[in-house]
C-alpha cells in the first residue's frame, strides 16, 4: 500500500507562510486585490453556491424573478467565500464557462458589483452612500447624507436601474451594533440603515431592478456582542429579507462537502480510485485484526467506507 506521500501532491502555496493566514473579505473584491485565477484554481463549487451563481446569473439575464438571497450558515461557513466567488464571476466573464458550464448567457458582459462589509463601521454616508459611491452615483443620493437617513423605495429604483448590478452585503450584525451609538435625531444609525436596507430589499422586487441582484450574509435574530435593541433591529432587517429571499446554505455541514473543499485546497494532484480503494481496504485489514484480538469493537466495512469518502 502506497503512502499519502506517495500518492498525493500538495500544492506549494500551502507551505507558503505569507499566504497561510490571509482571510479574504469584500473589501478586498471591491478594491480587485484577488487574484481570480488563483482563487478559482482552489475554489470547489459546493450545492449551494452552484444554485447561487446559476440563479444569480439568471437574475442578470432578466431569466428569473428571484433577486434576493440570504446565506445563513456558522461562522467559517462559506458565507463570504460564496459571495467572493459570485462577485469575481460578475466582474471577470472570462472564468464563466469553466465554473457555471455554459449555464449563463455568453452575451452578458461585466456585471457591475457593490459590496458593503459591516467591519467598515466608520463609512461616513452610511452603507446606501457607500454602494452609490461604488456603482458612480454618489451625487445621486447626496440628500441622504447630511443628516444621514433612509433612502426610499423610489430612491432605490432610480439609483440602481440600469444595467445589470450585484450587491453584496456581509458582516452586518457587527455594524448594526456599532450604528446604535450614533444618534441621528429622535432615532440612531441603526434603525435608520434597518429602514434603508429594508426599502432595499422592497425595490429590488420591483420591474425597473429585474436585473439587480442582493445577496445578504446571515441576520442571526440573537447577535451575542449586542443589545436587545440591536437584536430587535436584526429581527426586523431579517423578517423583510425572509419575505422575498431564498435561503442557501454555502456548506452542507451533513454531506462529505468539507472533504471536497479541503481536497481542492489543499492537494494539487489525487490518486485513482483503485488507489483509494486499496488504502480502504488496508486499513478495513488492520481494524479486522484489531477486532478479532478484542482491541475495538469498529466496523471494518464501515471503516473502509468512512477512508474512502474522506481520503485522504
Amino acid at each position: 500500500m502506497n503512502s499519502l506521500h506517495e500518492l498525493c501532491e500538495v500544492r506549494e502555496e500551502v507551505f507558503d507562510p505569507s499566504r497561510r493566514d490571509t482571510v479574504l473579505d469584500l473589501t478586498d473584491l471591491i478594491e480587485d486585490r484577488i487574484n481570480a485565477r488563483r482563487f478559482f484554481k482552489t475554489n470547489y463549487v459546493t450545492n449551494g453556491m452552484s444554485t447561487l451563481l446559476r440563479e444569480a446569473f439568471d437574475r442578470f439575464s432578466r431569466q428569473s424573478q428571484q433577486g434576493t438571497f440570504l446565506l445563513n450558515q456558522a461562522m467559517g461557513g462559506g458565507k463570504t467565500h460564496n459571495m467572493i466567488a459570485l462577485g469575481l464571476l460578475a466582474k471577470n466573464p472570462e472564468f464563466r464557462d469553466e465554473i457555471l458550464e455554459g449555464y449563463h448567457d455568453p452575451n452578458l458582459g461585466k456585471v457591475r458589483v457593490a459590496a458593503f462589509t459591516g467591519r467598515e463601521s466608520d463609512a461616513p454616508f452610511g452603507i446606501w452612500g457607500a454602494i452609490a459611491e461604488q456603482i458612480g452615483k454618489k451625487q445621486q443620493f447626496s440628500d441622504y447624507y447630511q443628516p444621514l437617513q433612509a433612502p426610499g423605495q423610489k430612491a432605490w429604483e432610480n439609483l440602481l436601474q440600469g444595467e445589470p448590478l450585484l450587491i453584496l452585503l456581509d458582516e452586518l450584525p457587527p455594524y448594526l451594533n456599532q450604528a446604535r451609538a450614533k444618534e441621528i435625531g429622535n432615532a440612531d444609525l441603526a434603525t435608520v440603515t434597518t429602514a434603508a436596507l429594508s426599502n432595499l430589499l422592497v425595490a429590488v422586487g420591483k420591474p425597473p431592478l429585474e436585473n439587480v441582484c442582493v445577496v445578504i450574509s446571515d441576520l442571526t435574530a440573537t447577535y451575542s456582542e449586542g443589545s436587545q435593541k440591536i437584536n430587535e433591529a436584526l429581527d426586523d432587517l431579517k423578517n423583510e429579507a425572509d419575505r422575498g429571499a431564498m435561503p442557501l446554505e454555502p456548506v452542507q455541514q451533513n454531506t462529505n462537502e468539507i472533504y471536497h473543499i479541503l481536497r481542492k485546497q489543499i492537494f494539487k494532484s489525487l490518486p485513482s480510485d483503485n488507489k483509494i480503494q486499496e488504502v480502504a481496504r488496508g486499513y478495513a485489514q488492520s481494524v479486522k485484526d484489531a477486532k478479532q484480538m478484542d482491541v475495538t469493537d469498529a466496523s471494518p466495512e464501515e471503516y473502509a467506507r468512512r477512508i474512502q469518502e474522506a481520503y485522504p
